[in-house]
């Protein structure tokens, strides 16, 4: 029997995200779902085995691993591609073939050539079988894309045998219920990667899923969606199922999820929400600075006042984790101080802050590489504080004030002081008591909580002072401002971690130590042609469509077409008639040569009676220019490497 080793790559954490004082032992935030889902989709036949490098050793020369295998998968992100790589050149300096996945790769496949056998760009669940299949054969290729989004149904319910023994490890379980966000904000790469068509699984599986985590021992579970009330009619029917499911546990299990501003103006969807058990929601408020929402796109957080509708999820007693950016266009240095002043008026009982930084393949970073203000991360030596460092070079300040304002607003949010002022505020304001059992608390053991973390003496007065406050105003969410209480004793210890390596930061970019590389990476696609894209698709489509045997190759057939196109004119400004007449040969062309090798036979006539698919509501062009751009990135890369061989 064949044995593939599937690997999570370990990067320093920004916290955990912890529910509970039970959960302070655990390693991890999240069960490693993407994995076990592709351990699902694997073919019967086959030993699938998972290591996390957040519950188990990094893999080096003297890792014990349970048995030789065949094959190695990871998965990568953004902020785990470094460690990806290493484990990469790892097993293929040992003879294992290697493979790599996941979003990182996915957003940018030109840094991981090198380093794998094989790339799987795009979700799973319809390439990762196929490529299996090849291996086993021995004729399995460099590359399988995902190009159009696939039906959330074929994902398969997650196989999570091979790691029972590290469920007391993690903090929480995790589902996915759909994928896909409806807003298309600037510097997210959530459509880059899932589209704006949010993708919905049955309900009764989204429950299986739940119920699973439950026998597994899962207390606290998140909902990994890109935005869970993206489509509210959905999220409404899914919680209304989800209440009476988790009222039958004899513990009923503690959700938190992200989702958009737009929750707090649907009054039944709120109280769904909190009669389900949600106790916390990220929210991504990204800005007090209206001209920078404007500047991201972030129109739905302008449609009324973002601190009223803060507190209108928190009266419901939902915690809310609000995600707030520095460094956009339209803010200056006093943005810091903004930021303080709407965390503390909002009563924010969780704060997620970021640099602004510009993930590949966004439009905030096709936007910014234009301006040459796009830094190429992947370049820096210094690895101790890559992970927080933004890869922009901002408009109205520097990069050391904008480091310096992020170090200030950190300190000053992560005090207990603040922290205090701000849960005295939620918990003032709360005016419903979510319909759902809380576990019991005594206010005795709560008022040692402070001295059974270690909390300094500050941090313990602040910390019962709290817990007093809310015993008077709402004794019924004393287990919830607990879990926000442990939450924060991590997050204020992460702040004193980090803030030394940001002073190193500072340091080093202020003194000339450090210094920068533009990203300097082609861009391939002309900006003209992205604004003509939009009109000419769906004719080039339809042609194609018409044109070709095996309709199932269409995304296959236009990336080629446009491939092809641009590497031709790669001087293109704007769309003249020629343009057109060019690429309907192409298309011809192309689609000539598919129908060639294809198991159909194509008959000439038969086209009137075809059904093109309507390609605005399946958004298939976001999903073919990715592709498109990909590709000739890879095609100049190979171009500029024969010329460097030559000379």
């Amino acid at each position: 029997m064949k044995n593939i080793l599937l690997i999570n790559p370990r990067y320093n954490m920004e916290t955990l995200r912890v529910a509970d004082d039970k959960q302070l032992d655990t390693k991890a935030d999240n069960l490693p779902l993407g994995l076990a889902t592709v351990a699902a989709l694997t073919p019967d036949g086959i030993n699938v085995d998972i290591w996390d490098e957040f519950v188990r050793p990094p893999i080096i020369d003297d890792t014990q691993l349970k048995k030789k295998y065949d094959l190695v998968g990871v998965t990568s992100s953004r902020v785990t591609m470094l460690r990806a790589r290493e484990i990469g050149a790892f097993f293929r300096q040992r003879g294992v073939t290697v493979v790599i996945g996941g979003p990182g790769v996915s957003g940018s496949p030109d840094r991981c050539r090198e380093y794998f056998d094989t790339l799987i760009i795009g979700e799973a669940e319809l390439i990762w079988p196929k490529f299996v299949r090849d291996w086993q054969t021995g004729n399995y290729r460099a590359e399988y894309r995902q190009i159009e989004k696939p039906d959330i149904l074929l994902s398969p319910l997650p196989k999570w045998e091979s790691i029972v023994g590290d469920v007391k490890k993690y903090a929480m379980g995790g589902v996915q219920t759909t994928r896909g966000c409806p807003f298309d904000c600037e510097f997210c790469d959530v459509v880059f990667l899932n589209g704006r068509r949010q993708r919905h699984k049955t309900i009764e599986r989204v429950l299986e899923e739940v119920r699973v985590l439950e026998q597994l021992g899962m207390s606290t579970v998140y909902f990994a969606d890109d935005n869970l009330v993206g489509d509210h009619p959905y999220a409404k029917e899914l919680l209304h199922a989800l209440i009476p499911l988790n009222n039958s546990f004899d513990n009923p299990l503690k959700f938190s999820t992200q989702a958009s501003i737009d929750a707090s103006r649907d009054d039944k969807l709120m109280e769904l929400l909190a009669d389900a058990n949600f106790y916390e929601m990220l929210v991504g408020i990204e800005s007090p600075n209206k001209e920078s929402l404007k500047e991201m796109g972030k129109f739905n957080n302008l449609k009324g006042d973002l601190v009223e509708e803060v507190h209108k999820i928190l009266s419901y007693g939902i915690s809310v984790r609000g995600a707030l950016i520095g460094g956009l266009d339209h803010d200056d240095i006093d943005i810091f101080d903004r930021h303080f002043e709407f965390i503390q008026k909002s009563f924010l009982p969780s704060v997620s802050l970021h640099m602004l930084n510009a993930p590949i393949g966004t439009k905030l970073w096709r936007r910014l590489r234009e301006e040459g203000r796009v830094i190429d991360i992947f370049k820096i030596t210094d690895k101790v504080t890559r992970r927080i460092i933004s890869n922009v070079l901002p408009k109205r300040m520097t990069r050391v004030e904008l480091m310096q304002g992020f170090r200030s607003l950190y300190d000053r949010v992560f005090n207990w002081e603040s922290f205090k002022e701000r849960m005295f505020g939620f918990v003032s304001i709360i005016n419903r008591r979510p319909n759902v059992q809380q576990a019991e608390v005594s206010i005795q053991e709560l008022l040692k909580l402070g001295t059974t973390m270690n909390v300094s003496p500050e941090g313990c007065k602040a910390i019962n002072e709290i817990f007093r406050y809310t015993e008077e105003k709402a004794p019924y969410m004393l287990g919830r401002v607990k879990e926000l209480v442990v939450q924060f004793t991590k997050y204020s210890e992460t702040a004193r971690d980090l803030i030394p390596k940001l002073d190193q930061q500072i340091e080093l970019e202020s003194s000339g130590k450090l210094t920068f590389e533009l990203d300097d990476r082609p861009l391939t696609v002309p900006a003209g042609f992205m604004k003509a894209y939009k009109s000419i698709f769906p004719d080039i489509h339809r042609h194609a469509y018409l044109g070709l045997t095996e309709k199932d190759k269409i995304s296959e057939v236009l990336t080629r077409v446009f491939v092809d196109f641009l590497f031709r004119e790669k001087d293109f400004i704007q769309l003249e008639d020629y343009h057109v007449s060019l690429l309907n040969k192409i298309t011809d062309k192309v689609c000539a040569e598919f129908n060639e090798n294809s198991r159909e036979r194509h008959i000439i006539g038969e086209t009137e009676n075809i059904t093109v698919p309507n390609v605005k509501r399946l958004r298939l062009g976001e999903d073919i220019i990715k592709s498109v751009e990909q590709e000739l990135i890879k095609l100049v890369q190979a171009e500029t490497e024969k010329q460097e061989i030559m000379n």
